[in-house]
């Protein structure tokens, strides 16, 4: 078994950021991996400092990875704090300790690696176009799926101590689409999905409800997780929104998205969840405010 420490040595750079109490904390960066298609990207792994020497962990997989350990990098300076909830999770024995990789996003390209192909094409025409106009070009989710399933996912497990078997997923907004999208298109490899504030609108700016374009998304919406949603087989789903700034429009698409993973078997409480969070809005500090939610269903041992 090769050793945590000797993993860590091999990796391209090892990375710290300053903790609550002044300590050093790590994460390893493996510097611009990229695929065919896409940009390049950093990928950003914290392994839990006091976890035993080589022993396998679950895997927590981000999106938006600048945006969660290191202030520097994140959107307004502000983190996600992943290393500090999962570390007061495992000192609470409410959460596992765990592997968390953060794939940063590719900036101007975002929405289009994030927003999944099948769900822009169900929508008409016009409104795909302009999501095309103003969200970086056509939806390029497969290439990015296909980034994290063939590149990043065997470059983890290779450098890293991971256990075999599926993995979790999780984003936030347009990665909220992303991670839901994973989990359909890849049951073999992803296990779970955190959807955080899911930008179920699609557009920029928002659906424009007197067009009759909210219904037209909402409709895209069901027949999207109705034609691709398998029934759980074990895995399970988180979805949540708050009710300031853009999570205030979340709440008919979000009842729509329910009633569609439900129809396909998924039973609330025990496969899937559903919150509304008053007072969150859509930002790093809400997110971080509610992430060991998510993470304890998701990685809670099954009965």
């Amino acid at each position: 078994m090769i050793s945590r420490r000797a993993l860590l040595a091999a990796a391209p750079a090892l990375l710290a950021w300053p903790g609550r109490a002044g300590e050093a904390v790590q994460f390893t960066r493996h510097a611009h991996v990229g695929a065919p298609g896409l940009m390049p990207r950093h990928v950003d792994v914290w392994v839990p400092p006091d976890a035993d020497d080589g022993r396998p962990l679950p895997l927590l997989l981000m999106h938006d990875g600048q945006n969660l350990f290191e202030p520097a990098s994140a959107y307004g300076g502000v983190t996600w704090r992943v290393a500090e909830t999962i570390m007061a999770g495992m000192a609470k024995a409410t959460l596992p300790p765990m592997i968390v990789a953060g794939v940063w996003n590719s900036g101007a390209q975002r929405w289009g690696d994030y927003v999944p192909a099948d769900l822009l094409a169900r929508l008409p025409a016009p409104l795909a176009a302009r999501f095309s106009q103003t969200g970086g070009g056509p939806s390029r989710s497969m290439a990015y799926l296909g980034l994290l399933a063939d590149i990043v996912l065997p470059l983890l497990r290779a450098r890293h101590p991971v256990v075999p078997g599926r993995v979790v997923i999780a984003g936030s907004s347009m990665g909220g689409l992303a991670s839901l999208n994973a989990l359909m298109e890849r049951p073999d490899l992803f296990g779970g999905a955190a959807c955080l504030s899911t930008h179920w609108p699609i557009l920029a700016p928002l659906s424009d409800p007197a067009a009759g374009e909210t219904a037209a998304v909402a409709s895209a919406i069901s027949g999207w997780i109705g034609g691709r949603l398998r029934p759980p087989a074990g895995r399970r789903l988180w979805l949540d929104h708050g009710d300031r700034g853009l999570d205030q429009h979340y709440a008919p698409f979000q009842a729509m998205a329910d009633r569609a993973v439900q129809a396909a078997g998924w039973q609330a409480g025990r496969d899937m969840t559903s919150r509304v969070f008053p007072g969150s809005g859509h930002d790093e500090a809400s997110w971080s405010a509610r992430l060991a939610l998510p993470l304890e269903f998701l990685f809670k041992e099954k009965a």
